[in-house]
């Protein structure tokens, strides 16, 4: 039994993977419901494992990073019921290797840990880690494991539904890479205002961030979002969807028992 669950709990949604060796088995993705029980989301990922034809008692264990303490206990409580094996929570009393060099390194969110270390242990350099999703996440991490900050700022989606909601003659659209710079309709002008006014963002702020830290970062782009800019970003930035749950593995790995 060398397979383990990995389980992300954002504030959209709760992402489990299957990785066995450092590597992805299989995926699934379902909505961060507040109203589920733990019977209920145990429902889903007993489906998810029969629909990829993976038996429970063939898993080693599991592990779960959350962004939402009300529905931690409910997600931990059903993954254990699926596996009838103790699932890891990542909290301050487990292992990273990670030193966090902020004010407060309490406040500093599991997933963003669990990124700069799939980061650092993945590209041995040191980089700057952009996640799109909710928010966009800017955090830089040393080639010696040291978390040293960052930025945040709303996410793509957020800025779309805030503006639409302040604005009642706009409507909601399917996000995509615009072609061109000049808009022809409502929809096409709301597309490349967030998209490129993002893009400018992302490499504008990145340059700040690399020339306060001193010398070249390497970039990574992951999020759900980061699929839409990645091949047309100005500077060179190394794609990376599954960063978080790489840094969630090596996590669940430094804190077993020999």
């Amino acid at each position: 039994m060398n397979m383990i669950l990995l389980a992300d709990l954002g504030n959209r949604s709760l992402t489990l993977s299957v990785y066995e060796n450092r590597e992805e088995v299989v995926s699934f993705k379902t909505t961060a419901d507040r109203m589920k029980s733990a019977d209920e989301y145990a429902d889903s990922i007993r489906f998810f494992l029969s629909s990829k034809k993976i038996k429970p008692d063939s898993m080693k264990g599991a592990i779960l990073v959350s962004v939402i303490p009300s529905l931690t206990k409910r997600i931990q409580k059903a993954i254990q019921l699926v596996l009838n094996k103790e699932c890891l929570l990542l909290s301050r009393k487990l292992k990273t290797g990670l030193a966090i060099r902020m004010d407060n390194p309490s406040e500093v969110g599991g997933n963003l840990i669990c990124a700069a270390l799939g980061a650092v242990n993945d590209y041995q350099d040191d980089c700057l880690i952009v996640c799109l999703s909710s928010c966009v996440s800017f955090s830089i991490v040393t080639k010696d494991k040291q978390f040293l900050g960052g930025a945040l700022f709303p996410g793509l989606r957020d800025s779309v539904n805030h503006m639409i909601d302040s604005n009642a003659q706009l409507m909601e659209i399917d996000l995509s890479r615009p072609e061109k710079a000049i808009g022809k309709s409502t929809a096409s002008c709301i597309d490349i205002g967030v998209i490129k006014g993002y893009m400018g963002l992302i490499d504008s702020l990145s340059d700040s961030l690399e020339r306060e830290f001193g010398k070249p970062l390497k970039r990574i782009l992951t999020g759900p979002d980061s699929r839409i800019i990645k091949d047309y970003m100005s500077h060179k930035y190394s794609y990376h969807p599954n960063l978080l749950m790489d840094g969630l593995y090596d996590i669940y790995m430094k804190n077993q028992k020999e």
